[in-house]
């Protein structure tokens, strides 16, 4: 049709959703629209609209144009839009990239964009229900299949709103047209998804009470709603993934309440027990059933009522859009151990995401529950069955779990994720925002019990199936009361940034204003009315959206002002879009009773960005892995579908290009593969699966692990009591009762055999197990320790004079009596031990024994821990010189060791290399410290060898030559960089201890910075009951400096300031020592005890590290993402972590002391871990190339010629040293008999430093595999 004024032009265009259809576009030169024709605004035209006339075959070429109206002015160009260019199995497309900006984002104003929805909410609804203050979401998606991505934004009170991209950042309301306004629906989450494969995104829209509704796209601009799901459903986010393998979408609808108790004043509810099970039976006198109860209560034996959310509605697609529900008890979900569910999870579910999280191909599933409803993992094992995940995979999680998401935070092919809470950042904040929250319920001695914690959990993958927590260390434990976490590279460097949403509508964890509505409550009887209108006192949380800038893999700063998305208000559906096709994501969120947020992503980095055109009904390759390898960086996305919190990002992935790229490979989920080559950067591909191939590469074999567990050999399982340390001492960082087991190898029998001996706990008995020269041991029993031990034991020490003893440490610290003995000494065959050491006013810890003295015999020094209700107060160690056999206290010690403070492992070590071994000591809290020898007595070097400044909580201490020069260095296990001190941004944390309240009671108070208390209000309030009179509130509390709490008594405490977290290794170089933090995996848990080792057999030294503390106080996270770790030496003083695929250890537990022996004479180094209150594990190192075993034969007095240096030597060069020690590492001890790595090159001689001063050396014949050297006699 022509328009009358004017000449016209007409064109044909193909449509991008269905290249059957052909479009007809009339363009007038007048700007006028002929006759009986809708006159198209200009800006519709730019985005390539079209009037369909009729559809006809497809043509070969597919061209978009686009103007700057319909009409154009005389003499205007035509700017025309990147075409899409085909190649064989994709398609792409040029980006338009500026290149003028910088990475960050600009808020698109409303009033610009027409996206002007609100999504109001009246005061009057959430006073009735509650429920609705958990927000609204936006979905992403190219609706209308015209190239550029449309917004649908849910509302509470609003009506949705679906607007229709028009290009160039403007967008129209096509509501009405599309039918998706749900007026009155209270709609919450929303989804874009191709659930019927036609091409055409379909829309799921979910409400609270009124179902979740799949409106089908007609491809007419509108939507065709069908029967609702989820009757009766709280729903909130939905997710979709192929979880059956039957090519098409299913679906996840995560369910909340449509009512809650807390909304029903007055509730009236009967409990009664049903087969010894207490149970509520009716609500208001009506059965469950009749009041939509049914698994709502639970009634627990101590009376308390706890209500349950809703169970979840997972729905098999039928490949036509058709849902049909899927029981969770009929076999489709099982639980840990493969069994059906008894009954449905009734949990208060937020938001779920589908992911592949092991790599087979299959969809799994993580479900976020608020409240003490536990996270779901199920786990995908085919035929859409779901199996909970192993209970020890993840070890914690959050409480107030909002949402998830995932990306290879790191960059090592492994999907990490982050479970958003709602802890603050702001100090004020983390000190009022207490209502509701309790630490969890630990069982002692338990485990794989998953407790929940209120702070963002983040899982790093450990490639194995399962996770380390590494929250705290990353910096995004606390990003305030957050809802929707997404992972987007913003600056485009190849590794993913973070982004989150915040705030809430009433602040209602507010501890003062919970305590004031208390208190009215109590002043006279209110209505129900009045009762709900109590939540008014709450004020609104008004709080700014978050960005976090990934520094170097899993550390990030906060970039919210710089980079732009600091929003502050009430934000909580978000969702990423390329709303502007420059390839980058732009940011859409939906905010609560104020306009929504419209984010324009300015990045200037070069990029790539991905779509897939997978086969029907799958058509967007919904679960599809994308991978972009580029010169040194490999990154890899999941096309997912929903999951993110009520919201939905469009189908689309974006990498960083800046390196040049060498392939794009996409894993389709049916199996079959695509890949790119001659990949250039700031283009669009389209990869298309009908030219996919399947996958031909080779199951990767599983490479064989360097240690095999046979701790069966044993099965042996560490005793340990129950004890409160917090009833002595109200405000105590940690326990101290739970630092136990130490281990030994040691020859008991004399038999030339290693033997093991395992600490016990309170009530249990020590552990002896002989060599029984097969391969195996043998569980003996010490006559002079047949009964049980009455005190905790701390550390064992095996010594061989004339013949074997073993010493066994127990501390007083649990009972604080001063009687009975501490140190005892026990002979084979012996029922009486010898005491050498009474109980005192000190608990002692440590035990290392060596002949600092030269005398000729073995001397022992005795680590004191602390005074029994006064830690940290500094308490003395001792001295015990070996006189002929007797033990005496080296009272010239005595004073310079009353200053060494809190120890925790001691080690005796040749660092001058002068033949006398220095003694050095791990303080927690305090320094390493160094003691020279002189040959007779020890003065303090710590701060001369430049260890003077780093305070820390030292757990631990080894020695090895880890960098080949013949020096012993240092390495020493701290509380690492993922402990829940990482929240005070690397402050200083300062201990101020003492009597702090004048009750005789010795306390520490904690603070940091500028002495802000670590500590919350109601925990100070049980040691100092009189801060009431001065701080009424939490707020009054929050806001006062320990100078000011404290008061007076401040000036009478004494201090202790912790500034070093990192386990470090010392590199010893003569005059001082050069500090370094060990590996990463070696920060993310406790370090406790150290072996050192060449386990591998290339002649360098290795590192084992017992890792993991429970014994942490209430609203402390229990500090368990250590699995052991094995570290591999270059020789040059670098270690780099060994995966536990490599290594073979994968340690569950609360590990302790560890120690190494090759106990089957294979040549290969061995390891033997103790665990709190869990079993002992026994290592065989099983693939090492033989190693040459070494025995010294040492004078009477020193038979195992302890303190003496080893060293294999070529004709030219000497290998590293390795030295014979008694005790060390954490309260433990090493075989003598040491094995030395041969390396790549025949070693041909062994040099030995004795510590008489003597140097032999001794030739070592081809094929050798064990030697005995003997001490030359003077």
């Amino acid at each position: 049709m022509i328009c009358p004024a004017s000449p016209a032009t007409t064109r044909l265009l193909l449509c991008r959703g269905d290249p059957s259809k052909r479009f007809k576009l009339i363009q007038c030169s007048d700007g006028k629209a002929p006759e009986g024709q809708r006159a198209w605004p200009s800006a519709v035209f730019k985005r390539q609209s079209a009037v369909r006339l009729h559809p006809s075959p497809p043509s070969s070429v597919s061209r978009f144009f686009a103007t700057a109206g319909l009409c154009l002015l005389a003499g205007t160009a035509v700017p025309r839009a990147s075409e899409w260019k085909p190649g064989e199995g994709y398609r792409f497309k040029a980006l338009n990239v500026s290149t003028n900006s910088r990475a960050g984002f600009t808020s698109m104003a409303a009033s610009s964009t027409g996206i002007a929805f609100v999504n109001r909410l009246a005061r009057e609804r959430y006073t009735t229900n509650q429920i609705y203050l958990n927000g609204s979401g936006v979905a992403a998606g190219d609706y209308d299949g015209d190239g550029l991505c449309d917004l649908f934004f849910s509302g509470l009170d609003s009506e949705n709103k679906l607007y229709r991209n028009l290009g160039d950042w403007k967008f129209e309301d096509v509501s009405p047209k599309a039918r998706v306004r749900g007026k009155h629906f209270t709609s919450t989450g929303a989804c874009f998804a191709d659930v019927n494969g036609d091409r055409r995104l379909d829309l799921i829209s979910n409400t609270v009470g009124r179902g979740t509704w799949v409106l089908l796209n007609d491809g007419e601009g509108s939507f065709r709603a069908v029967r609702p799901l989820n009757a009766k459903g709280g729903g909130m986010s939905m997710a979709l993934a192929d979880v059956d393998g039957d090519g098409d979408l299913d679906l996840y609808v995560v369910n909340y309440r449509t009512f809650t108790i807390r909304d029903q004043p007055g509730i009236k509810l009967r409990g009664s027990t049903i087969d010894g099970v207490p149970q509520v039976i009716s609500v208001n006198g009506m059965s469950l059933e009749a009041a939509d109860s049914v698994g709502r209560f639970t009634l627990k034996t101590n009376g308390k009522i706890v209500e349950n959310g809703q169970a979840d509605r997972l729905y098999l697609n039928d490949g036509k859009g058709t849902f049909t529900p899927v029981s969770f008890t009929a076999g489709a979900f099982l639980d840990e151990d493969g069994e059906r569910l008894a009954k449905p999870p009734y949990d208060w579910g937020l938001s779920a995401m589908f992911r592949d999280m092991n790599r087979d191909g299959r969809p799994d599933l993580y479900v976020c529950n608020d409240f003490e409803s536990p996270d779901r993992i199920w786990i995908n094992q085919g035929q859409g069955v779901f199996r909970a995940i192993d209970r020890l995979a993840i070890r914690k999680s959050s409480h107030f779990s909002m949402g998830i998401d995932f990306a290879d935070l790191n960059r090592d092919g492994l999907d990490d994720f982050i479970v958003v809470d709602m802890l603050s950042r702001q100090h004020q904040l983390r000190h009022t925002q207490l209502s509701n929250r309790k630490p969890p319920e630990l069982r002692f001695g338990v485990y794989n019990d998953r407790p929940q914690y209120s702070y963002n959990t983040v899982y790093l993958n450990n490639g194995d199936g399962t996770y380390s927590e590494v929250g705290f260390h990353t910096n995004l434990a606390a990003t305030e009361w957050s809802w929707t976490p997404i992972f987007i590279d913003v600056d485009l460097d190849g590794y993913d940034d973070f982004l989150v949403t915040t705030g809430h509508p009433l602040d209602m964890q507010d501890m003062d204003v919970t305590n004031r509505g208390e208190e009215l409550k109590q002043q006279r009887k209110h209505t129900p009315r009045e009762l709900l209108e109590m939540r008014f006192l709450f004020k609104p949380l008004v709080l700014r959206n978050l960005a976090f800038r990934n520094k170097d893999g899993l550390r990030f700063a906060e970039k919210s002002a710089d980079w732009g998305f600091d929003h502050a208000g009430i934000s909580h559906g978000m969702a990423l879009a390329d709303l502007d096709n420059d390839g980058d994501l732009d940011v859409a969120v939906n905010n609560f009773n104020e306009a929504a947020g419209i984010y324009r992503n300015n990045s200037p980095a070069p990029r790539i960005a991905v779509k897939l055109r997978g086969m029907a009904p799958n058509t967007h390759g919904i679960g599809a892995r994308i991978t972009v390898v580029a010169d040194g960086l490999t990154q890899s996305q999941e096309m997912i579908s929903g999951g993110r919190y009520l919201s939905d990002d469009e189908p689309v992935r974006v990498f960083a290009a800046s390196k040049p790229v060498q392939r794009i490979t996409v894993a389709w989920p049916s199996g079959k593969v695509s890949m790119l080559t001659r990949v250039k950067p700031n283009r669009l591909y389209e990869l298309d699966e009908s030219s996919a191939v399947p996958a031909t590469d080779p199951v990767a074999k599983k490479p064989s692990p360097l240690f095999e567990d046979v701790s069966h050999l044993l099965s042996h399982t560490h005793t340990e009591r129950a004890f409160d340390d917090f009833t002595r001492q109200q405000l105590l960082p940690k326990k101290l009762s739970q630092e136990g087991p130490g281990v030994a190898w040691l020859d008991w029998n004399n038999d030339g055999w290693d033997d093991i001996a395992v600490s016990s706990g309170s009530g249990g008995r020590l552990g002896l197990f002989l060599n029984d020269t097969k391969g195996g041991f043998k569980k003996n029993v010490i006559p002079s320790l047949g009964q049980a031990s009455p005190r905790d034991q701390v550390a064992l020490l095996g010594l061989h004079t004339s013949a074997s003893v073993l010493l066994v440490f127990q501390s007083n610290y649990e009972d604080a009596l001063a009687f009975g003995p501490a140190l005892r000494l026990h002979r084979p065959g012996s029922a009486k031990p010898q005491d050498l050491l009474a109980a005192g006013a000190v608990a002692y810890s440590a035990l290392c024994a060596a002949d600092y003295d030269r005398d000729g015999d073995l001397d022992l020094f005795v680590g004191g821990r602390c005074r029994p209700g006064s830690y940290p107060a500094p308490v003395g160690s001792v001295i015990l010189r070996n006189d002929d056999g007797q033990f005496a206290r080296d009272k010239r010690h005595d004073e310079l060791l009353s200053k060494a403070g809190t120890v925790s492992a001691a080690l005796w070590t040749d660092l001058l290399g002068d033949s006398h071994p220095e003694l050095v000591l791990a303080c927690d809290p305090g320094l390493i410290r160094v003691y020279r020898n002189d040959g007779s007595l020890l003065e303090e070097a710590t701060v001369e060898l430049g260890l003077g400044n780093r305070v820390g909580f030292w757990n631990s201490i080894c020695a090895g030559d880890f960098n080949g020069d013949g020096r012993m260095d240092l390495v020493a296990g701290n509380i690492g960089t993922n402990s829940a001190y990482e929240i005070y941004d690397g402050s200083e944390i300062t201990w101020h201890h003492g009597d702090l309240s004048g009750g005789g009671t010795h306390e520490v108070f904690e603070s940091y910075g500028s002495g802000l208390p670590t500590r919350f209000f109601q925990e100070v309030l049980r040691a100092i009951p009189f801060l009431r009179e001065f701080y009424p509130t939490y707020a009054a509390f929050a806001g006062a400096s320990a100078r000011e709490i404290l008061g007076e008594q401040k000036a009478d405490l004494d201090t202790i300031k912790i500034n070093s977290f990192e386990s470090v290794i010392m590199i010893n170089h003569g005059a001082g020592f050069n500090v370094t933090p060990l590996p990463l995996q070696a920060q993310f848990a406790p370090v406790f005890g150290i072996a050192t080792a060449d386990f591998d057999g290339d002649g360098s030294e290795d590192l084992f590290l017992a890792q993991n503390f429970f014994g942490t106080r209430p609203n402390f996270p229990r500090m368990d993402a250590g699995w052991g770790l094995v570290l591999k030496g270059d020789g040059t003083g670098s270690f780099a972590p060994m995966p536990a695929a490599g290594s073979g250890i994968r340690l569950t537990g609360d590990q302790r002391g560890c120690a190494v022996a090759d106990f089957d004479h294979d040549g290969r180094v061995d390891l033997l871990v103790g665990q709190n209150a869990g079993q002992t594990k026994l290592y065989r190192n099983r693939l090492t190339k033989r190693g040459l075993r070494v025995r010294l034969v040492g004078a009477a007095g020193n038979p195992s010629g302890v303190g003496a240096k080893l060293r294999l030597g070529t004709a030219t060069a000497l290998g590293p040293t390795k030295e014979v020690r008694s005790g060390g590492g954490y309260r433990s001890q090493d075989s003598t008999v040491r094995v030395l790595g041969l390396g790549d090159e025949m070693p041909t001689r062994l040099q030995v430093a004795w510590l008489s001063g003597r140097t032999t050396t001794t030739a070592i014949e081809k094929g050798a595999t064990e030697i005995t050297v003997e001490e030359p006699v003077q």
